[in-house]
């Protein structure tokens, strides 16, 4: 199962990459209807790690929201 959060996630963690911005681990959070995971990261503008919970089908939308905010 790891494998496959793994795959799905690779673009967002190369798009964030380039913001200078470390996904750390991404954790499936609710039950098997609700396709929901919690992105933990680290950003240059903060020292501590933060985290987003993304839906699977809004990933795009989350990498703009980053590319919006860092750029």
């Amino acid at each position: 199962m790891e494998t496959h959060i793994n795959d799905e996630f690779q673009n967002l963690k190369s798009e964030l990459k380039k913001l200078n911005i470390e996904v750390l681990k991404v954790v499936k959070v609710g039950n098997g209807n609700m396709d929901f995971h919690e992105v933990f990261y680290q950003s240059p503008r903060y020292e501590e790690v933060k985290s987003v919970f993304v839906h699977i089908e809004k990933i795009d939308e989350l990498i703009q929201q980053f590319k919006d905010a860092y750029q």
